[in-house]
Order: C-alpha cells, then structure tokens, then sequence
C-alpha cells in the first residue's frame, strides 16, 4: 500500500493520509522514490514557501504539515505540479513524531506560528520542551531547525528553550535577508516591522515515545453484549493514565442490529473524533463485534485501542 501511494486522495493528488498506511513511521523514500534529503515545513498556509523551496532545490524532498483544509486546498494548486513535496493534515507535533523515524529529517522550518501569548494557551504552542526531544530524535545528526517570526520575546524564549534542551544555536538575526521570503514576512518589511529569524543545530540525539509505531492494525473486540446496556453509554467518560474515551452519541441502524457510537479520545493532548460500530456477529448472536469504523480511520493510539477494549468490557454480561 505505501509504495504505491494508495493513501493518497483523489482530490489531492500530493496529499498523504498516514492514518491509512499499513506500517508506521513512514518510509518516505517509498513515497518520493528517491533517497534524496527530507526537510519538513510546519505551517504551510497557503504554501507559497513551501513551492518556493521545493522549486529552488529539486534535489531535496519537502513535506508540509498543517491543520486547515483551507490552507491545504491553496498550496495543493501550487505544489500540484511538484513532484518533491507532499502535504498532510495533522497537527505538526504529533505527525512529526509518528511519521517520521530517528534521523530521517535534515532540516525543520516553522514560519510565523501564532505565538499563542496568553498563559492559559501556553500548551497550544508548537515549541514546548517535549517538540525539541522530538526535533533531537528525528533531525539528521547536525540537522537543523529554522523559525521566522515577528514577537521578539517569541523567537528568544525559543532559543532558550532550545539551548536548554541541548541544541547548539547557530544564529539569531534581526531583520535577517532570506533566501525566501513568505507573503506575510514581506507584508511586515513593507511596514517597517522587525523580523527574527533563528537557526538552532541538534547537537545530541534522544530516543522518543511514541503513540503509534510498527504495524498499524484495526483494533477490534468480541463480547457477550448485553444490549440494553448500549444506551448507556452516551456521555460516557472513562479515563486511564493519559487516555481519557468519552461516548459524544450512540445511533441504532434502522436496517439490522448494528449501532454506530460516536467517540473522542485523548492521549495526552491529542484528541481524536471518530466512531465505533458494534454488532452481532451472527444475527441472533449473542456474540457481539466492536470494532473502529473504516470511514472514520483515526491514528490508532493507545487511546484508540483502549477505546474499543473499554466499550467490549463494558457492554459485556456480568
């Protein structure tokens, strides 16, 4: 499946869906047919960076994370016709752990993110300690990390962070000339507004957690279901260790005995919505199947997996 690219969806032709690949982390060589160097942007927007990039250096392989539809639909048109970048929709802390393995990454670059200055969404930065053990764990040897923003306290509390964390940094300019200049950035140089740009160089390599890894089976469970006890579980919570399942809606088939349960897990701090399906595995069985429904196909995590396990013991007979 991965050599072939039948992730991929018909509308994005350079989209990649890791939730459909049967191995994780990704063998991206696979993907690009080449072994040529990898360099990963995170925020892509409307991917006139990122297009930039790829067209100056043929000989480098490009991926883009982001989290809009929006934005991937504008950057598809661009890069459409590049046959060294792929995109893909998934929170950039996260993918970049799953997708990639250690040492597999020459360079990270991150433009402009929205600081998030507020102390109560301090979490919903990229640049949290936990991203540099990831960035030390999936850059080349001397691989780097580069940032580009305009709040100064935000660049120097990513350097000490960084510094903290073991990277060695090896500049940090103010209104520096890049070889590519986003729209914003030359929006901002219009106006007279500084631009920081860092450039940090990992120095020592750490082994990571990670949610996901190996073989990305579907999860599923047998159970003697007593059916009644379906209903109950809407607003069902439950929680163990950093997984935490809450039950949003269950819905009955009007065609056989099958119920769709609409789920939300959390490992951690990332959160998956997608939905189980349970049903007799005979008509007339007591035997019951709970397992992920295809369609909604989220990144099997330990969340994911619990999820199905903790619903089975639930609904079973006592």
């Amino acid at each position: 499946m991965q050599e072939m690219e039948k992730t991929n969806s018909v509308l994005f032709s350079r989209e990649v869906k890791p939730s459909l690949f049967d191995y994780l982390p990704i063998d991206w060589s696979n993907i690009f047919g080449n072994n040529n160097g990898v360099i990963v942007e995170i925020g892509f927007g409307s991917g006139e960076y990122l297009q930039s990039y790829a067209i100056k250096h043929p000989e480098k392989n490009f991926v883009g994370f982001e989290v809009s539809i929006t934005s991937m639909k504008k950057a598809h048109k661009r890069i459409e016709n590049l046959d060294n970048v792929r995109l893909v929709i998934t929170d950039a802390r996260f993918g970049l752990r799953e997708f990639f393995g250690p040492k597999s990454v020459e360079k990270v670059v991150m433009n402009f993110p929205i600081p998030w200055d507020k102390k109560s969404h301090e979490r919903r930065r990229v640049i949290v300690p936990e991203f540099f053990e990831t960035l030390s764990n999936v850059l080349v040897d001397g691989g780097t990390f580069e940032l580009a923003t305009d709040v100064e306290w935000y660049a120097k509390q990513t350097m000490e962070t960084a510094k903290e964390m073991g990277f060695e940094v090896v500049e940090f300019l103010e209104n520096p000339d890049r070889e590519i200049k986003t729209r914003y950035e030359q929006k901002w140089i219009k106006y007279g507004r500084n631009i920081y740009s860092l450039v940090i160089r990992k120095v020592k390599h750490l082994e990571v957690e990670r949610l996901i890894g190996g073989r990305h089976e579907m999860p599923h469970a047998r159970s003697v279901v007593i059916e009644e006890k379906i209903s109950l579980l809407n607003n069902k919570v439950f929680k163990e260790g950093k997984k935490v399942i809450v039950v949003k809606g269950v819905y009955k088939s009007t065609h056989n005995d099958a119920y769709v349960i609409k789920v939300i897990s959390t490992d951690g701090e990332f959160q998956q919505h997608y939905y189980l399906v349970a049903y007799p595995e005979e008509p007339g069985s007591r035997e019951w199947i709970i397992k992920l429904d295809s369609a909604s196909n989220p990144y099997r995590t330990p969340a994911v997996k619990w999820s199905v396990q903790v619903l089975a013991e639930f609904l079973a007979q006592e």
